[in-house]
């Protein structure tokens, strides 16, 4: 798919000048690189990292220690940020961001709608895992939600092949379903500060009715 590039906000940009000092700094642990690549892909509570340096032809992997990757605030709070800044209620937000930095120009930042996880020359899955299952994809459309419409192909396959119903946002109510459960969505996601209200699903069971005719067989 076509990445969606938020370069071009000033808040990103000010953050991709904070990871080329870290990378390419009189201190920094990519010195003598031509380009620091990283990717975080976002499942709810849990967060996959992995990235390597680029040489020539050269490939090396960081994170082998704390001094040969970025610090967590330079680029997994600052990221957390990009999220936030980046959800659409109702139509959610990324899920995996790549991040180039450079020594001699600016940095990039693409983000997807999809799970990008690739697997290394040796053909290992990256530390933490392969691709994430039903429960950490409702764990994200929890924090922020999504229209039924708007949850992507490959999420309903996994929710529909372990038979897991995900969160829903209701728009009608400006909120996210779940469980029998409402809790409200603002510009930032749900807002977990107010305790969910119970629904009644015989008051409402034109909601349900399309939930459970995504996962049982009409969702293409």
């Amino acid at each position: 798919m076509t990445p969606t590039n938020m370069t071009n906000d000033p808040f990103v940009q000010s953050g991709l000048q904070q990871l080329s000092n870290e990378a390419f700094g009189p201190n920094g642990f990519a010195n003598g690189m031509e380009e620091v690549f990283h990717v975080l892909i976002h499942r709810g509570s849990d967060t996959l990292g992995y990235g390597h340096m680029i040489s020539g032809d050269e490939v090396i992997f960081t994170g082998r220690t704390d001094s040969d990757s970025f610090s967590d605030a330079a680029l997994n709070v600052w990221l957390d940020e990009c999220r936030i800044r980046a959800y659409s209620m109702g139509a959610g937000t990324w899920t995996t961001a790549e991040v180039h930095v450079y020594p001699d120009k600016p940095g990039i930042l693409d983000l997807y709608d999809e799970e990008r996880v690739e697997r290394d020359a040796q053909g290992n899955w990256p530390p933490g895992g392969g691709p994430a299952g039903a429960q950490a994809w409702s764990q994200q459309l929890l924090a922020y939600p999504r229209t039924a419409d708007n949850i992507p192909s490959w999420m309903w396959d996994i929710f529909q092949a372990e038979g897991v119903t995900p969160p829903i946002y209701n728009p009608k109510f400006k909120s996210v379903d779940w469980k029998n459960r409402r809790r409200p969505v603002t510009d930032h996601g749900t807002d977990f500060s107010v305790e969910p209200t119970v629904i009644d699903p015989s008051l409402e069971l034109s909601v349900f009715s399309r939930i459970r005719k995504k996962l049982f067989g009409a969702h293409s």
